[in-house]
């Protein structure tokens, strides 16, 4: 049964280059053969939410020794136990779950989330796309083009020190994008927990990317980010039915404008 939706906005800032590849299909004159991905209808940058949801995933299994574990025994697939299970879900498509689908042949499958027994949050994260402000910075600065720079790097032969020059191409540092994520609350023992228990493997996983990187070329200095200005908002049923009055809108602002750590502390405090 539906309980509540936690609505977490916010914005992502780069505090480095950020590059998560797209398709490439033409390569133009003194352009790019490690294009980042882009809209189709603006051509301008965004950061896919499967990117962000997958590497939040992946630390918290990492983080959490029964997810770790899990994933071990899975072969390197997802984990299908620990929190990081419980918290993201598990695909339909899991091998570990194969056998308990195909009794179920009335399984939503409409976004590969599991509805296994054990499992009835539901973690959205949607594709984050570039601020008004951040767009018109872009505009500013003549060797950015549609929200892209190129960096210009050497790939050294170890024994004749021969140099291979290469281009990449990234979103530039200072770069925002808005944020948007929705943690629905359908698991009834969530009802007996505050709000700090129920986000917390959300905001650890942040905290760990935020100390990690996003994207490609992490470890050549490419994808730090920052997530800014959190608002988490918590609606509960009534908010969706339209039963409410003056008093009561089903809305509750739970924390405005906060970073990470600041946000952790507010929700404390509440319980």
């Amino acid at each position: 049964m539906f309980i509540k939706n936690y609505i977490i906005n916010g914005e992502i800032t780069c505090k480095t280059g950020l590059h998560i590849g797209g398709s490439l299909e033409t390569i133009e004159i003194g352009g790019s053969d490690n294009p980042i991905i882009k809209d189709t209808v603006s051509n301008l940058p965004f950061i896919p939410g499967s990117s962000i949801k997958g590497k939040l995933r992946s630390l918290l299994e990492l983080s959490d020794k029964q997810s770790s574990k899990s994933v071990l025994d899975n072969g390197g697939n997802v984990s299908t136990e620990g929190i990081a299970a419980e918290f993201f879900g598990v695909a339909n498509n899991n091998e570990s779950s194969k056998e308990d689908n195909d009794n179920e042949s009335s399984k939503d499958d409409n976004d590969n989330e599991s509805s296994n027994n054990k499992f009835h949050n539901k973690l959205i994260v949607r594709d984050a796309f570039p601020t008004k402000d951040t767009i018109k910075m872009w505009k500013k600065h003549s060797d950015i083009i549609d929200g892209a720079e190129l960096k210009y790097e050497n790939s050294l032969h170890r024994i004749t020190s021969k140099a291979t020059p290469r281009n990449i191409e990234r979103v530039p540092v200072d770069s925002k994008f808005k944020l948007e994520i929705v943690l629905s609350i359908y698991d009834e023992t969530y009802t007996t927990k505050s709000d700090y228990e129920s986000l917390t493997p959300l905001f650890k996983s942040m905290k760990l990317l935020q100390d990690d990187y996003l994207g490609g070329s992490g470890t050549r200095g490419f994808g730090k980010i920052e997530f800014e200005k959190i608002t988490i908002k918590e609606r509960g049923l009534e908010y969706y039915t339209g039963n409410t009055d003056e008093k009561n809108t089903g809305e509750n602002v739970i924390v405005k404008n906060r970073n990470i750590d600041e946000a952790i502390t507010k929700l404390k405090g509440k319980e």
